[in-house]
């Protein structure tokens, strides 16, 4: 069964309040919705929302800092740690709201005044707490790679770095956020990464790569993505988390088949 696409709403609908993207989401055909952190001014406010217009939410950040300033947590940070479980809280206290099953807990920036492998460590330990926490609300929580070249030092910048970071988290509820555009600007294949993680997988984003734009603006296919994720078994959802230079609404109708045709 082919995964049912979720509207980022931090990246698309953003001409809109953000009490006001859930409804614009489902109006388009959406059925899941996700969101950075926190989704609106009123979180409250917003789940009601997604409540009221029948979405289902796939997955929420956790609040990883001034992402303007290019923070991207502090799970690396044992300063941080206060920090980094508060904000997974909240965060699972949201989700509770909207039954959304991912938290997604960026790990950080290296940091130059302590080693790399202590700053792996650190992070270990403390996703292993996060994991014991999002196991008590029914969620996970999971890592993203993000690619070196838009985030500079960045914890775990590739998949099979998120796979290695998992490896010493061992832990149930704790898996990857697996993003075809940080795969593929980081110069692997998404297809074969998929393969590769699938037993890890446990969210998917997609924008198109390279520019971050709209299904069909990149050397990227999303049917080929989505296929690949059939095949692997795969049974979440697929984050549109792109970038739509423009009305959303515009680009939604840009979609090629049969992708558009899956949406409108």
């Amino acid at each position: 069964m082919t995964p049912p696409l979720s509207a980022h709403l931090s990246m698309l609908f953003t001409e809109l309040p953000p009490v006001d993207r859930p409804r614009a989401a489902a109006e388009a055909g959406f059925t899941h919705v996700e969101s950075w952190w926190p989704p609106g001014p009123d979180t409250d406010a917003w789940a009601a929302a997604v409540i009221d217009a029948g979405a289902a939410v796939s997955c929420l950040n956790a609040d990883g800092g001034d992402i303007a300033r290019g923070e991207r947590g502090f799970c690396n940070l044992a300063e941080r740690e206060d920090d980094v479980v508060r904000a997974c809280l909240d965060t699972l206290g949201v989700a509770s709201q909207v039954d959304a099953p991912c938290i997604n807990v960026l790990p950080g920036l290296r940091v130059d005044d302590r080693p790399v492998a202590a700053q792996m460590d650190q992070a270990a330990r403390v996703y292993r707490q996060l994991g014991d926490l999002a196991e008590r609300h029914d969620a996970v929580v999971v890592i993203e790679p993000i690619n070196a070249l838009d985030v500079a030092r960045y914890l775990a910048p590739r998949a099979d770095d998120v796979a290695a970071l998992l490896g010493l988290v061992d832990h149930p509820a704790v898996r990857m956020l697996f993003d075809v555009y940080h795969c593929a600007m980081s110069g692997d294949d998404p297809v074969a990464m998929i393969h590769r993680h699938a037993a890890l997988i446990g969210h998917v984003q997609y924008a198109d790569c390279p520019g971050r734009g709209a299904p069909g603006t990149g050397d990227v296919d999303l049917a080929t993505i989505l296929s690949a994720l059939d095949e692997v078994g795969y049974d979440g959802a697929v984050g549109l988390e792109f970038d739509p230079k423009g009305p959303t609404s515009e680009a939604l109708r840009s979609l090629p088949s049969p992708i558009g045709e899956r949406i409108l």
